[in-house]
């Protein structure tokens, strides 16, 4: 008997378990993809994020101020991915965020257009929620984009290896900057970027934030003493219309443990199903 196995073939690429050296490509050869992936989805690049490209392309660092929703993430992605191809192992760029459910959402954001320009880039996060065995692992080799608060870069930089860890990174990408200057977090994170200028002079770093009182304080704050911080900004003009939506005078509410979701058709009723819409809620489980 004759058996007739059928053979397929597929693209698949297996996950990255290592920082492997990041193959070599061009700037411009790098912005071409991204801006093809970005023109495949229907999106144009805005000029603030064009303005964020142009400022890294000529190795500067500073602030970027734009409201939520504004596409900061790719901004800053978008801008120094081009720069990582340089046949390089190790960490190569770090993102910090000041919350750890945070860096999972940022991690999908860069992983999706990573994978589909099959980009051989290995992205983690490191965290207090992360595996010890992960965590093992990534103390004898960082991968090339990781993800991370600022108490988990100074355990990192509480090490004797350190210096060897963080010899290739290019980038340090801060998120919600607001959130963390003028807070003892915000303090320490200042103290670790200055180490890691240290080891690397040609580092750049960036801060992303939204509305900010003290933007040129902020930009002077994450680019270290001495450093000239480019600043970029420009709040969108939008119209506002600000409504209170109430309970009606027959509904009685608890005295505690009150989450407001009797309050919930009513904001349902104000959303338009056709546009985005923004919600905060007090924790993340009651989103």
């Amino acid at each position: 008997m004759r058996t007739h196995l059928r053979v397929r073939w597929s693209c698949y690429m297996p996950p990255r378990s290592k920082a492997d050296p990041v193959p070599s490509w061009t700037v411009s050869d790098m912005r071409a993809k991204i801006t093809g992936w970005m023109k495949a989805r229907k999106w144009k690049p805005l000029p603030h994020q064009l303005a964020m490209w142009e400022a890294i392309d000529q190795g500067h660092s500073g602030l970027l101020q734009m409201p939520t929703g504004a596409g900061k993430t790719y901004a800053a992605l978008f801008g120094l991915l081009p720069h990582l191809g340089q046949e390089q192992s190790g960490l190569l760029l770090l993102y910090i965020t000041p919350l750890r459910a945070l860096t999972r959402d940022l991690e999908k954001a860069i992983r999706l257009p990573a994978e589909e320009l099959s980009l051989p880039l290995l992205i983690e996060t490191r965290t207090g929620d992360t595996k010890a065995s992960v965590r093992a692992k990534q103390r004898k080799r960082l991968p090339h984009i990781l993800l991370t608060t600022p108490e988990s870069l100074a355990l990192l930089l509480s090490y004797a290896d350190s210096a060897e860890l963080f010899k290739n990174l290019k980038a340090v990408v801060v998120d919600e900057w607001h959130e963390l200057m003028g807070s003892k977090r915000g303090s320490l994170l200042e103290l670790n970027l200055a180490r890691l200028r240290s080891m690397n002079p040609k580092l750049q770093s960036w801060a992303l934030s939204a509305t900010i009182f003290n933007a040129e304080e902020a930009a002077a704050a994450i680019c270290g003493t001495g450093a000239k911080p480019h600043l970029i900004t420009g709040a969108r003009n939008r119209a506002l219309s600000i409504r209170t939506l109430l309970p009606s005078g027959d509904d009685r509410l608890p005295w505690a443990g009150h989450l407001g979701l009797r309050m919930l058709p009513k904001v349902l009723e104000e959303l338009n199903p056709k546009e985005s819409s923004l919600l905060f809620t007090n924790t993340r489980s009651q989103a």
